[in-house]
């Protein structure tokens, strides 16, 4: 049982760390959603409007619409892993298992796949992910109810070569998982329990308050440490550190892979780039052609014309007359959400 406790900045700790989240930490893990449809209806369920009950696929904030978009969204982060998530996937047992073999076919067999549910899975079931290639495997039980099936669930999973687990937010201790956890040499991730705009009403009236720096619930931390005596294998995940290391980790390997030679990648994985808003879209080309700006350095998108910055920086008082110049900063996504419009 390993023994020496890791902590970081960020305030998640492990003694521990199963390799699904090792590949996150990299932000390397392809982030699938198979579906909103859930039966538990958890009081904590963060789940946005979008996403909440609604029969819908994503690969990272891409919609999904065939398994050429998976694919073109792991290669686009060159993904190492993927977490299938929901709602709950085994609602749809027979997506996750064909998603599965596809990724394994297509990614290689060393392409790292866990999977997240509510259920306890039968070892029936189990068998038919392990066969289609499941490496690891996070249950998440009720909370508000003891259930004697989870150790026997990790342990035969654990039996057929599956890497298995419990993943449950920082809530209250809850000795019945920990002695689950133990007794089949599983491991247990605690993440930060989390305000969003769908759960907030219910977590204020269980008492549980905000951090007004963050969405984080005050005294998860502590939550998370009552579990350390039990000698298990423990990893517990900060709010902070899912979006200042995971998130960020996994828009800067979207960003190299996506940026255009005259996009500049941030600090932050984002992409700032020059835009100049013209009427007279052709106008503004043959502008930028007499001021001898190389063709590889913008490009015509609709009305907009988006240049280098730094190119755009140095000519921005000869390009005012004809349009308006500004710098824009974008995350790296499929929808390619504006973070801020600098004008020059």
């Amino acid at each position: 049982m390993p023994e020496e406790w890791v902590q970081d900045g960020t305030g998640s700790f492990h003694n521990y760390l199963p390799h699904g989240c090792e590949i996150c930490r990299q932000g390397a893990s392809l982030v699938l959603f198979v579906t909103g449809v859930c039966a538990r209806g958890c009081f904590y369920c963060p789940l946005s409007l979008e996403r909440r009950g609604r029969d819908i696929i994503f690969a990272n904030e891409r919609i999904v619409s065939s398994q050429e978009d998976i694919l073109e969204e792991a290669r686009a982060i060159d993904a190492l892993g993927t977490g299938i998530t929901g709602g709950e996937p085994l609602l749809r047992l027979d997506l996750v298992l064909d998603t599965i073999h596809m990724l394994k076919r297509n990614l290689g067999n060393e392409h790292h796949i866990h999977l997240y549910t509510g259920i306890i899975p039968e070892e029936g079931v189990l068998s038919r992910l392990r066969d289609a290639g499941l490496d690891e495997l996070r249950m998440h039980p009720d909370l508000e109810r003891e259930d004697a099936r989870l150790a026997e669930a990790l342990k035969s999973a654990m039996d057929l070569g599956i890497e298995a687990g419990v993943e449950i937010p920082a809530i209250a201790p809850a000795p019945w998982i920990a002695e689950a956890v133990r007794s089949a040499g599983a491991f247990l991730n605690i993440n930060e329990l989390e305000f969003s705009e769908t759960n907030a009403y219910m977590l204020r009236a269980r008492g549980f308050r905000a951090d007004p720096e963050s969405c984080a619930a005050i005294g998860s931390e502590s939550i998370a440490r009552s579990f350390m005596h039990y000698g298990i294998k423990l990893h517990y995940c900060s709010s902070i550190f899912k979006d200042s290391v995971q998130l960020r980790e996994r828009l800067k390997r979207r960003a190299e892979r996506v940026r255009r030679v005259f996009d500049i990648v941030s600090d932050d994985g984002t992409l700032l780039t020059g835009v100049i808003l013209a009427p007279d879209p052709q106008a503004a080309i043959r502008v930028l052609k007499d001021l001898g700006v190389p063709e590889s350095m913008y490009e015509l998108s609709d009305n907009e014309i988006e240049i280098a910055a730094w190119i755009l920086e140095e000519i921005a008082d000869e390009v005012r007359h004809m349009g308006s110049p500004h710098i824009v900063e974008r995350y790296p996504t499929a929808d390619r959400m504006v973070v801020e419009r600098i004008p020059l």
